[in-house]
């Protein structure tokens, strides 16, 4: 698992028990501590920097599709057809079919990603922002968080390639829009982007804890809520050999006031320490971890 800047990012598989986490959610909660407020402001700042050819360029995308499968049937007319000018006319209509089909792709591909297989960040077409650059720039290294999509069959969970995040509409893959995204192709393919691309709750808590301080709150104050660390100590707490897992209700309401411990004691100058109904989730997770535990060693 991950949490403080030193450890490792998630490394997720099918069957985990995963909080997905929408990067746009990802983005709004670095930019503000108020999500709704965070996404106010990115979505003003994408909508100043939406390229003027997006709705011609999907409506480019359709047309070519329409070639698809009109040169599709004319291949098929073709192969059962003999020679004979007529023959040699739809063949040459195809040809141009083809190119219709497979030139607005190549464009896509050539604009966003270049020619070749990018080896870093290409540059912007527009503004620079420091928040959306800081997300992808986690994104864009070896050895970062692996954002993923959700597949509709099977409900897997499938990586993203971090070159996805050195296309040149890379912003875009923030925004909360699915139109947004989908003006964004999917490196190395032509295909367009999922519904939602995902990053683990634990490497977005890792994030807001690596981001810069939003607002003024006590000394070296990054994130909110140090809900991982809490976790980690937690784990390590003696009193967890005393609670009973037969009964979840007791455990977790237990686990839940020692989370409530934990924060009111590393609490900030300020005070301030998260509602109690935001810690029961992880207090659920760790009795979930406790009890499969048990089960393993009672084999």
């Amino acid at each position: 698992m991950t949490g403080s800047p030193g450890e490792r990012w998630k490394v997720f598989a099918d069957g985990d028990d995963i909080d997905d986490v929408p990067l746009w959610k990802v983005l709004a909660k670095i930019r503000a501590d108020d999500q709704d407020e965070g996404l106010s402001l990115n979505a003003a700042f994408l909508k100043g920097i939406k390229p003027r050819f997006s709705r011609s360029y999907n409506l480019a995308i359709g047309i070519s599709s329409i070639f698809g499968f009109l040169a599709l049937f004319s291949l098929i007319g073709l192969t059962a057809a003999t020679r004979s000018e007529s023959s040699d006319f739809f063949y040459y209509c195809t040809l141009l079919m083809l190119a219709g089909t497979i030139a607005p792709y190549l464009w896509r591909r050539a604009y966003q990603y270049g020619l070749a297989v990018p080896d870093a960040p290409l540059g912007l077409p527009h503004p620079s922002d420091p928040l959306f650059d800081e997300v992808l720039g986690h994104l864009q290294k070896v050895d970062g968080p692996r954002a993923y999509y959700i597949s509709r069959f099977g409900k897997k969970r499938i990586a993203f390639n971090r070159r996805q995040f050195f296309g040149r509409l890379r912003y875009f893959l923030l925004s909360e829009q699915g139109d947004d995204r989908a003006i964004v192709m999917r490196f190395p393919t032509a295909m367009s982007l999922p519904a939602d691309l995902y990053l683990h709750r634990e490497d977005m808590e890792r994030m807001l804890a690596m981001s810069a301080p939003k607002r003024s709150g006590g000394p070296g104050r990054n994130v909110k809520y140090a809900y991982v660390e809490a976790a980690f100590d937690l784990r390590a707490d003696p009193r967890l050999a005393t609670l009973d897992l037969n009964d979840e209700a007791a455990a977790v309401r237990s686990l839940t006031d020692w989370f409530d411990e934990w924060f009111d004691s590393a609490a900030n100058v300020s005070g301030d320490i998260p509602k109690r109904d935001r810690l029961t989730p992880y207090a659920r997770k760790i009795y979930a971890h406790l009890k499969k535990s048990a089960s393993s060693d009672d084999r």
